[in-house]
């Protein structure tokens, strides 16, 4: 069984949104979608599907797409991926989430996966924003005018800011405690 790195980029987004991955062979297209969904803070409310070799899987629901394959026993492995291949996965058919996701690299089965070793670009829990300046410097103004003013303030003042720009901004850590929480225990 292998390990595959993959790297998931959300296309047309700008600055761009990535997160790297480390992944079991045997993670059915069901935890992967899954994974993905932790990894990008959504919140599995809207359908999806992968594009693999030119053909479409997934997970069916009631009244969304009916596929060929059931994505809990489809496997990494089953494709026989090399470095370098290429598939699709597309969340929420409305909004269009499109999301490019490349095998970088295979090794045998090392440490405990599934496993976020990096990523760039805000998240946020519905998937409908990612970046909003006005919203995260909301704090960095705050702070600039308490300085300016040589005044002081208090936390409890600055942590409603901070919450909000913790809860947009990517964190590694959190990625790692959901799929700990998901999948580990």
């Amino acid at each position: 069984m292998n390990t595959y790195s993959i790297k998931i980029a959300l296309r047309g987004v700008s600055p761009m949104i990535w997160r790297r991955l480390r992944v079991r062979g045997n993670t059915s297209l069901a935890d992967l979608h899954h994974i993905i969904q932790i990894a990008m803070s959504w919140d599995n409310d809207h359908l999806h599907c992968f594009h693999i070799y030119g053909e479409d899987y997934g997970i069916k629901y009631d009244g969304g797409m009916d596929f060929t394959h059931n994505a809990r026993q489809v496997f990494l492995d089953d494709f026989g991926f090399d470095v370098g291949d290429r598939f699709t996965y597309t969340y929420d058919f409305t909004a269009y989430w499109l999301c490019d996701i490349r095998v970088e690299a295979m090794e045998p089965m090392s440490t405990p996966t599934p496993r976020c070793f990096g990523g760039s670009g805000r998240q946020s829990g519905d998937g409908s924003r990612y970046y909003k300046a006005d919203e995260t410097l909301a704090l960095f103004d705050l702070i600039v005018k308490v300085v300016k003013a040589k005044k002081t303030t208090t936390v409890g003042k600055l942590r409603p800011l901070i919450e909000h720009y913790e809860d947009v901004r990517f964190s590694r850590a959190l990625v790692n405690k959901q799929l700990k929480e998901s999948f580990y225990s």
